[in-house]
């Protein structure tokens, strides 16, 4: 099973990080209902992907104040 090393930053919130699967990384997305995040069955800067890549980083609205951003690497294992 795949796990990857991953941080939200959102104004306004306390950082998020944490080590879990994608799925679970997918389901605290849903639950922190972000602005602007869209539904899980579209790829939002890949991060919905089953294949995304083995580290990235997506910011919505940069520089607005909804802004938020999330990290991630793959944990080789």
């Amino acid at each position: 099973m795949t796990h990857y090393v991953w941080t939200i930053r959102a104004r306004g919130r306390r950082d998020m990080l944490r080590v879990t699967t994608l799925a679970e990384m997918q389901g605290n997305l849903r639950i922190l209902e972000l602005p602007g995040l869209a539904p899980p069955h579209c790829a939002v800067g890949g991060i919905w992907s089953d294949d995304i890549p083995d580290h990235g980083h997506y910011t919505h609205n940069e520089g607005g104040k909804d802004e938020w951003s999330l990290t991630w690497t793959k944990v080789e294992g």
